[in-house]
């Protein structure tokens, strides 16, 4: 479960350095690893809904664990955590990208556990993002990644763990700069999907018409999982400046 919420599943193989890493820290087959994190994206509803298939020989096993984690959320993850923390001595050679996921430079303890436990959700939450959205900026059409920020509509630190944190629906795909405008409440979307900003935003500086050029503007849809309307409310009650 860890690999498959850290990975991108076009690096899952047992070519995989991180995948033949963890089979060595279990004692199993480097291929034996990767056919059960593609079984669980088989049982990804997420997946599922953009037609992504995957593998059809799930075992009940697989199935299961995917419908704790789909009920449990960031209870199961941080299980996930601590299990892939205690069985590791990381000697084995790691990819750069699952080192910084799991922190390798934090000190060991509860603390680096909560830390890669969230790392690994928010990670999860943009890959899962990032194909909704063809990897755009739903409204500037931005597409160089490292500029593209997971954007929370509902923030993450008062959404619910189980069942709106890693919402597909509690999202936006936006640039750096519309990323911390909407954060900040001084733009938002309404539940007709169009750009809104707020009185407090000048038009003095030619940064204020970073964010005015685009009032009233629609965004681009995702390919499934449009914005809930009951999170655009709760940003525009709650976090949006008027």
């Amino acid at each position: 479960m860890f690999l498959y919420l850290a990975l991108p599943l076009k690096k899952v193989d047992d070519t995989s350095e991180d995948v033949q890493a963890l089979a060595k820290a279990i004692g199993g087959t480097p291929g034996a690893v990767a056919l059960i994190i593609w079984n669980l994206a088989s049982s990804d509803e997420r997946r599922r809904a953009r037609g992504k298939v995957g593998m059809t020989q799930a075992s009940k096993m697989d199935k299961m664990v995917w419908a704790e984690y789909s009920s449990a959320g960031d209870e199961l993850v941080e299980e996930a955590t601590d299990v892939f923390l205690n069985c590791f001595d990381f000697e084995e050679p790691l990819s750069d990208e699952l080192k910084e996921t799991i922190g390798i430079d934090l000190p060991e303890g509860k603390e680096r556990e909560a830390i890669v436990s969230m790392r690994m959700n928010q990670e999860f939450f943009r890959n899962t993002l990032l194909a909704n959205y063809n990897s755009r900026c739903c409204l500037t059409g931005l597409s160089n990644k490292t500029l593209l920020v997971a954007t929370h509509i509902k923030p993450w630190k008062v959404s619910g763990p189980k069942t709106e944190r890693l919402a597909p629906d509690n999202d936006l795909l936006l640039n750096a700069l519309h990323d911390k405008a909407f954060d900040r409440g001084l733009i938002t979307i309404t539940k007709d999907l169009k750009i809104m900003v707020s009185s407090v935003v000048e038009h003095e500086t030619p940064e204020d018409e970073y964010l005015w050029r685009y009032n009233g503007e629609p965004i681009a849809l995702p390919k499934r999982f449009a914005p809930r309307a009951e999170f655009i409310e709760y940003h525009n009650d709650m976090v949006f400046k008027g």
